[in-house]
């Protein structure tokens, strides 16, 4: 390609299109293009290229190809799908460069149909460009190029005639690596376009001078290439359009969906990305995204009176350079953890990052201490500089509150920020390594299956309601993780030695509709005890078609323990897996398992504690006590061994609710089973004991000639408001037995302190 200059094909001739096909007429290359829209065709005949109808006309005869579509749709039409498409003309061995922004997923799967169609010969080079187009016309744009060794060996010339010499980077990693370091790229440069217009709008309700508002950030250690290429066009009415708002949509859609694929959050652009929804709704799509401070500064003589604590302009310039560094930090942050994740080299996107848009001071100075932190080093940099920069964010965002002002980012930086400071200040060594092995090591091919198996966050991912109802565990207090060999498990396990019912033995009801699951013809339901609430009569009712289930059936509180159940200490009823109704049965609440999310977090003084981030209704199924179902000889040896036996009781339920030494069914003749629930278990098992609860464990069952193996089954006595810790009673309101014992000084020196800080507390647990 030295030598003579070799045609060359160009796909797509929008703003950056039209600029790099034209930059390379001037290089003397003879370009043939192809775009959609007629007038753009013309254009580009007047600047020197020949105009082509079709994609396949475009690239017949061409070793070189370019293909500069706005999406993924738009790439898969012209090269595959759509009419005439480019793929089946190019020649053997064509060189294709896909400089669009798309998904990495996207880009391997368009190699791998390559392949299935025949056309492996195709080389692939997965090039994305970043720069604007200015810099596309100039031929100095930033190209981040994946590819095979060979692709990349035939498309270099062509890479560096479109690329600044300084800013072509080869990355690692064959196909989709280059279009994953262009989507951390855009992690910084899709919430650094809204940061400026965040902090020019939070200057503006701080009543400060814009333009001083401007240099104070841009003179500071708040610099970043965004506000100064953005923020100008505020002082001239978002004029001249130079980037829509909706163009950076499609970017963050890249990002939050390759987030949600791999697991990985991304809070701060998923941030961004719902204010750029708000603004396509107010119809600024095609503004100049520079007009996101609209989103700021409208409506501010609506908010009525307010009164800032801020009241000199220098304390308000710094309350805008503080908002504006934490926004920075935390997207830094999110950019190079993403970077990590997707196995990118961490310094090589440094650089880039650092010397494209998405540079900053903040990025410049604090990246390869993030980075570090990333591989697992000691980081340079030094703690009071994070806590400087919360300092100033938070200081901002009170000050933002103060005002009524909205902070999108800020707040969301905030919380994050915040969540590092105490988890580095409050977890140890060996907890900090736990998380971080878990978030870039577990579930990769090459990570080691043993040590995935012991960490309670992969366990927890593996429980079928991991996504629509998760499990947090949160340490804001201490030291202190889970123990390492505590184990997360979604159902009971029996102990060798626990007698189990064969299938063949086991039996269910009939029914052959969902809702003759909650009458007294149901099978299940013939050991229920007849009666019903005020709430839903059945005066006048056969016996037989009266409701004797345990649930309320319609209205708001369909699905909750009825009040009489509640109120009382009877079993449970349910159908189960071997009856015949479905299991969107009525009667099946506890058998379709735990209904809400639930976070497990570390109490200032009683260990462990467990609440839920959502209401809880009265009579609301939540969860079961889970753990190994064993003898009550192995539960007492267990006692036996235990250093404090009382403690070990904390862990141990017994399944006794229908033991009973004349019972006709030998298993209930026996001594109960126990629960043990210390070293492995769901997260009822870190619930604390109050002696004045907000839950109850019901005994329920299901198959009949289970009841030996009864469910404990925690169930809501009163409403619980979100985020108030959950409780249950574990002695069950054993009152007057604890009473007496009190007042005997042999027992009470044996007797376990109760911690629960009830108004109402007993005192002693047992």
């Amino acid at each position: 390609m030295a030598d003579s200059k070799p045609p060359v094909s160009f796909i797509g001739l929008g703003a950056m299109g039209f600029g790099m096909a034209t930059h390379l007429i001037k290089q003397g290359y003879a370009v043939t293009g192809f775009d959609v829209w007629g007038p753009t065709l013309k254009r580009f005949e007047e600047a020197g290229g020949i105009s082509a109808t079709t994609p396949a006309e475009t690239v017949a005869g061409k070793d070189y190809s370019v293909v500069m579509v706005a999406t993924a749709q738009q790439a898969q039409s012209v090269l595959l799908d759509g009419p005439n498409p480019a793929v089946p003309a190019l020649p053997q061995g064509a060189v294709v460069l896909l400089c669009s922004t798309v998904p990495s997923e996207y880009v391997q799967g368009l190699q791998a149909q390559l392949q299935s169609i025949g056309r492996g010969d195709i080389l692939l080079v997965d090039s994305p460009v970043s720069g604007g187009a200015a810099r596309a016309a100039d031929g100095t744009l930033s190209i981040m190029a994946g590819g095979s060794d060979a692709a990349l060996e035939k498309g270099r010339a062509l890479l560096a005639e479109l690329s600044d010499p300084k800013k072509l980077y080869i990355v690692q990693g064959g196909i989709g690596a280059g279009s994953n370091m262009k989507m951390v790229h855009q992690v910084l440069a899709a919430n650094q376009i809204l940061s400026a217009s965040e902090s020019m709008g939070f200057a503006d309700r701080l009543g400060v001078d814009l333009a001083k508002a401007q240099q104070a950030v841009l003179s500071s250690d708040a610099w970043h290439w965004m506000f100064e290429h953005r923020t100008p066009r505020i002082f001239t009415q978002f004029q001249p359009v130079a980037s829509a708002v909706q163009i950076i949509v499609k970017d963050t859609g890249i990002i939050t969906a390759e987030g949600r694929r791999s697991g990985f959050p991304t809070p701060m652009t998923s941030a961004a990305e719902q204010v750029y929804f708000t603004a396509i709704g107010r119809g600024y799509a095609g503004d100049d995204d520079s007009s996101l401070v609209r989103l700021y500064t409208e409506g501010k003589d609506k908010v009525g009176p307010v009164h800032g604590s801020a009241q000199s302009e220098e304390e308000k310039l710094a309350l805008v350079v503080g908002l504006t560094k934490g926004v920075l930090l935390a997207s830094a942050a999110e950019s190079l953890a993403f970077a990590h994740t997707v196995k990118l080299d961490l310094n090589q996107v440094f650089e880039l990052c650092v010397n494209a848009a998405g540079g900053s001071k903040v990025l410049e100075k604090l990246g390869p201490a993030i980075i570090a932190e990333l591989h697992g080093e000691k980081a340079a940099a030094s703690e009071a500089d994070l806590e400087g920069i919360v300092r100033g964010l938070q200081a901002a965002v009170e000050e933002a509150q103060r005002i009524k002002t909205p902070l999108f980012l800020g707040s969301q930086a905030l919380n994050i920020l915040r969540r590092v400071t105490r988890s580095s200040q409050g977890l140890s060594v060996g907890a900090v390594e736990i998380v971080r092995n878990h978030f870039f090591n577990h579930g990769k091919p090459e990570s080691d299956k043993a040590e995935a198996a012991k960490c309670h966050l992969c366990q927890i991912r593996t429980f079928a309601t991991h996504k629509s109802l998760p499990i947090a565990i949160i340490n804001e207090v201490d030291k202190e993780f889970l123990k390492p060999n505590f184990r997360f498990i979604d159902h009971s396990i029996a102990a060798d030695d626990v007698p189990v019912i064969e299938d063949s033995f086991r039996t269910g009801c009939g029914c052959e509709e969902d809702e003759d699951c909650m009458y007294g013809t149901c099978q299940c339901l013939d050991e229920m005890a007849p009666g019903s609430d005020e709430e839903e009569s059945m005066d006048g009712l056969p016996a037989k078609r009266r409701k004797r289930f345990a649930y309320y059936s319609s209205g708001s509180r369909a699905g909750l323990l009825r009040s009489r159940i509640l109120n009382s200490q009877e079993p449970i009823y349910e159908c189960h897996q071997g009856c015949g109704c479905s299991n969107l049965c009525p009667n099946r609440v506890v058998e379709r398992g735990r209904t809400v999310p639930l976070t497990i977090f570390r109490t200032q003084d009683r260990g462990w504690g467990v609440k839920c981030p959502v209401d809880i209704k009265k009579g609301q199924f939540i969860d079961r006590y889970l753990g190994e179902i064993i003898t009550s000889e192995e539960a007492n040896r267990r006692r036996a061994e235990a250093t404090v036996a009382s403690r070990k009781d904390v862990y141990l339920f017994a399944l006794d609710k229908f033991s009973d030494p004349e019972s006709p069914d030998p298993l209930l003749r026996l001594d109960p089973l126990e629960v043990d629930g210390e070293w492995m278990s769901g997260p009822t098992r870190f619930i604390n004991h109050s002696c004045e609860p907000n839950m109850r464990i019901f005994a329920r069952v299901g198959d009949k000639v289970d009841k030996h193996l009864h469910d404990l089954a925690l169930f809501a006595i009163e409403d619980i408001a979100a985020g108030e810790e959950l409780t249950f009673d574990y002695t069950g309101g054993r009152e007057r037995e604890l009473d007496q014992d009190v007042h005997d000084p042999e027992k009470a020196k044996d007797m376990t302190i109760c911690l629960c800080g009830a108004p109402r507390c007993r005192g002693f647990l047992w």
